[in-house]
Formats: C-alpha cells, structure tokens, sequence
C-alpha cells in the first residue's frame, strides 16, 4: 500500500463540475470562492509551481467538483491536461463522490499518476447521509473506500461532523467504522449552514440546529484523539477561512478552528498530568493564550464561550 507524505499541495477547483446534486449544505463557489474552470490558466499555474519546487514531493489536486463522476472524456482531458507537466516528484490527487467509483474509473486514475484519491463520505449511517441528500448507504461508502485501498491508492476520507439527525450514537458508529477502516488521511469540516442552499431555508424554519463551536471542537478532538492511536493522519479542520463572513449564516466556523482543536488536545494532555511535570515549549505556551483561552492549574479549564463544552444536540 502506498503511504502518505507531506507532499506540497496544488489545488485546482472545478466547482460542482458533476455533482450529483442533491446535497443541502452545498455551495462550493461560496466555499472555495472558485470560478468557472480554466484548463490552460491552470495548465501556466501548475507549470509554474512545479519549476518552483523541483526537488520536492507534491500533488496537483483537484478539488470541489465529483470527479470521477465526469464524462470519461472529460476526466481524461484534466487528467492529460496535468500529467504532461508532472515531474518525477509529482502526482495527481482528486477527490469525489463514493457513489462514482469503479474499475475502470481506478484504471484510468492509474493511467495518469494519481496517487490519492479522497472520498467525501461526510458521514457513515444512513439516516444523516438521507437527510442530507448524499443520495448513498453506510454499505456503498464503505465498498468505496475499500475498492480505493486494494486498488493501492492513498485513501483519504471527508468527514462532516454535525449533519442533520446526527448524534451521539451516529458519532460513536463513524468512530467505529473509522477504526475498521484506517484510512491514510482524514479531513474533518463540521458542518456549517452557508447562504443560499437548502440548509439555509431549514435553518431558518427551526428545522436543524448547527453545533456550536464548543461542540465541533470537542468532536474534533475526539476524532484527533483516535486518530493517533489508529496512525491515520488528519489534514484538515473546518472549511477554508477565505469563506466570506455574508456567506456564513451560522453554525461552527471560525477563521482557526484547527488552532482551537490543537489548543483542546494540549489542554487535555496537561489535564492528564501533574502541573510540576509540564514542560511547554513556547509554541505551547502561545497556544494556550490564544483566543481567550485561560488554563487554570487545578485540572481544570475555563475557556471562553466557544469553548464551553455543551451536550451534543440531537436533530
């Protein structure tokens, strides 16, 4: 099986190119902040990026879209597109829709050097992906990861905390399923109601209540937490913070919502040790600091609102 490396990262979006449609969450435009996309512009940005850095390991990934649900002639064409401008130390990464993987779409993903492929499986029971418009079953997501794997492609997986008629036993049930299946990477995006999609206009009419933040980073942290001790390696918290602030309309989101899950696992780590033996670097100490974030000695935390560690609420 490959392995994963800290390869630098070139993204190129094609925003809802081929999504299936049907997700009540989603706008990648307001997300990624992406236009239409344009294969030569992209084509004079990868070119550049590779000269830039000959000697190290990197990806051109294409994100935003559902890949491999394209037309074959399409995915060929982005495919070609980039490959012919890769060097020994590049490869290709895409990400997608585990309702659109099979043989030949993982034959042809070989055939132009990619290397990861990373599935947006958002969540593993059936309930919340129905309620969500995922328009597929816990069965399909996890046959899709599997055929990923054996294929011998990185695997990377997407998981969305907070999703309509999620709760505490669904949560327990992805940390299950994540156990069993130990994917190589893993991103993490609580879910966050953005204007102008379905989500929006149930929110509005009381039909679904977000997390707050305290919640999506205690969530976090749990999954940071097993992912150590399973070694899957997490890439991602929260969406990107170049979301503009008209866009978002409620929900978890926060411009460093990783530095709040990093700032809650040092503060657990201290938690679980005697204050004479902490021996913080100054990173640590930064962090501790860090959005109004007060560490009390005496095993216990007081922490501004975001971080008041509220019950899951159940949708």
């Amino acid at each position: 099986m490959k392995k994963p490396d800290k390869s630098l990262i070139y993204p190129l979006f094609i925003p809802n190119e081929a999504c299936p449609g049907g997700c009540i969450y989603c706008n990648q435009y307001k997300i990624s902040r992406a236009h239409a996309f344009d294969l030569k512009q992209a084509q004079a940005e990868v070119q550049a990026f590779i000269r830039r850095n000959p000697n190290r390991r990197k990806e051109i990934a294409f994100y935003g879209g559902t890949f491999t649900a394209l037309p074959g002639s399409r995915q060929e064409a982005l495919l070609k597109g980039i490959y012919d401008l890769l060097d020994d130390n590049a490869s290709i990464r895409i990400s997608t829709h585990p309702a659109f993987i099979d043989t030949e779409i993982l034959q042809r993903c070989k055939s132009f050097r990619v290397k990861t492929i990373e599935l947006g499986i958002q969540d593993f029971c059936d309930l919340p992906l129905q309620k969500s418009g995922r328009n597929y079953t816990q069965a399909m997501a996890l046959s899709a990861a599997e055929m990923v794997r054996s294929a011998g492609f990185v695997l990377g997986l997407q998981l969305m905390p907070g999703m309509p008629a999620s709760d505490e036993q669904t949560l327990s049930e992805n940390h299950r399923l994540l156990r069993q299946l130990k994917p190589d990477l893993l991103r993490l995006y609580p879910l966050v109601v953005i204007k102008d999609t379905p989500l929006h206009s149930i929110y509005l009419k009381g039909k679904y209540t977000p997390l707050t933040i305290a919640q999506a980073v205690r969530i976090c942290a749990d999954y940071a937490e097993l992912c150590a001790a399973e070694g899957i390696r997490i890439i991602k918290y929260g969406l990107p913070s170049n979301l503009d602030q008209t866009d978002f309309i409620a929900g978890p989101f926060h411009p460093a919502f990783g530095e709040l899950v990093r700032q809650e696992l040092l503060i657990r780590k201290l938690d679980n040790i005697p204050r004479q033996m902490w021996k913080l670097d100054k990173k640590e100490e930064q962090l501790l600091k860090a959005h109004g974030c007060m560490y009390l000695s005496s095993k216990r935390h007081l922490l501004s609102q975001q971080h008041q560690h509220n019950r899951f609420v159940r949708n």
